[in-house]
């Protein structure tokens, strides 16, 4: 990019340069030209003088006398006046266009010399800026590669760490799941024995109010076999389910009267 800037710059200068020189050249041909149209009109004014004198040769021919040589010596004077005054003239523009000539070339050179300078300068600084951004970009681009080379390595610490944490959860989770499994293993047989004690405990307070004679019907008076018989098949086996049956009940399973019932059950209660 730089390369291309300073290309066009000095491209530029030079197209420059090569317009004050056309311009120089043009300028210095318009005094040429001057020159050339001052001989043309010069022969211009020598053949008019000519032709005069001949104009007069024929009139002082038609008309002779004394007169003609002081004719010849007016058209030359005149022409003579006239010559100087046209060669003062076309003097007078050659050296103004000259001057004018020379002071566009030394303007023309200070100011190609200060363009130079000035195109140098720039130049120069384009070239310091390049040196300057070339190295600010190459510092830059070092610094960009250190900070992606760390973090690459943090970002590699980072999953190596988050793997060992997984693989440590893992191995956490695995052995909670263990350990629930034996909890819950160990609840299982608690609950096993604690429903098997409470089942033998039932049974054996079953055993004991059926075998315990103040629990059985037979410390009921009134109540003998065949009567325990019948209301052991209505579900009344111990003094307690006796207590908790109503007097019907009793005397519709054992076939008495409810008054009979009633008093069996008030020896229960007692």
């Amino acid at each position: 990019m730089f390369d291309a800037q300073r290309t066009a710059i000095k491209g530029s200068q030079q197209l420059f340069t090569q317009g004050l020189s056309a311009q120089s050249a043009v300028d210095r041909l318009a005094v040429t030209g001057v020159n050339g149209q001052e001989s043309l009109q010069r022969q211009q004014l020598e053949l008019a003088q000519a032709a005069t004198h001949g104009y007069v040769d024929a009139t002082t021919a038609m008309f002779p006398g004394e007169g003609s040589a002081d004719a010849h010596r007016s058209v030359d004077e005149a022409f003579a006046q006239l010559k100087t005054t046209h060669a003062e003239f076309y003097d007078a523009l050659e050296r103004e266009l000259e001057r004018d000539a020379d002071v566009a070339d030394e303007f023309s050179e200070e100011f190609v010399d200060a363009f130079e300078d000035g195109t140098e300068q720039f130049l120069e600084l384009s070239r310091s800026v390049e040196e300057q951004t070339v190295q600010s970009v190459d510092e830059l681009s070092s610094q960009l590669s250190e900070q992606l080379e760390r973090t690459q390595e943090l970002q590699d610490q980072l999953e190596e760490q988050l793997e060992r944490q997984s693989d440590d959860v893992a191995d956490l989770l695995d052995r909670q799941a263990e350990q629930i499994e034996q909890l819950q293993q160990q609840l299982e047989e608690q609950a096993e024995e604690v429903t098997q004690q409470l089942q033998d405990q039932q049974v054996s307070a079953e055993t004991k109010i059926e075998t315990d004679p103040e629990h059985t019907l037979e410390s009921v008076a009134g109540i003998d076999a065949d009567v325990r018989e019948r209301l052991a098949d209505a579900g009344i086996a111990t003094v307690d389910d006796l207590v908790r049956a109503d007097a019907e009940t009793v005397a519709e399973a054992a076939d008495v009267s409810e008054s009979d019932a009633e008093e069996w059950i008030d020896q229960a209660e007692a």
